[in-house]
């Protein structure tokens, strides 16, 4: 007779459902860290594909998993007037283009416009860490400051695609 449980390895007792809403993603000086920083409001882990390489072989086509293709990661952070005054957003996209009056400057050199980690922490039910993932050189390849609407009374956001090089997960 064939048993419908979920196995010897799915003890209730010591194992629990990660939940969508216990997480904190931490960008150093733009978000999750300090009082001057953006609180997130949305985000994802990381997401990765493997480009194939296709070889032929007699009659047939046999297919090898070939480079990882990390996929750029979505957040969404709460638009909100820091205690600093200055929008980290706009200090970090400053690092490597930046605006006047009258005219622009695309800086040559990207120094601290490529962060060298950002952390997302999901937490357990008592607040203990569960997952770790660590992004590597993290940079801002869109950031979508969104729609104004005098009709409305809703909070703003900012849309930010972030583009990096790896991610790993750590073990908590």
């Amino acid at each position: 007779m064939a048993s419908m449980n979920f196995g010897e390895n799915f003890n209730l007792a010591n194992n629990s459902f990660k939940r969508k809403f216990r997480w904190l993603l931490e960008i150093p000086d733009v978000c999750g860290d300090k009082i001057n920083t953006l609180p997130p409001s949305k985000s994802a882990r990381p997401s990765i594909s493997f480009k194939e390489i296709e070889v032929q072989h007699l009659s047939e086509t046999v297919y090898f998993p070939g480079k990882p293709d990390w996929k750029p990661l979505n957040l969404t952070v709460y638009d909100v007037k820091t205690s600093s005054g200055n929008n980290p957003i706009i200090d970090w996209i400053s690092k490597l283009y930046e605006v006047d009056n009258f005219s622009f400057n695309y800086k040559k050199s990207c120094d601290g416009f490529k962060v060298s980690f950002v952390n997302l922490f999901m937490f357990d039910g008592c607040g203990n860490k569960c997952e770790t993932w660590t992004f590597e050189s993290v940079w801002v390849q869109s950031a979508d400051f969104g729609e104004l609407e005098m009709s409305s009374s809703d909070i703003t956001y900012c849309d930010l695609t972030l583009r990096y090089d790896r991610a790993y997960w750590i073990q908590s």
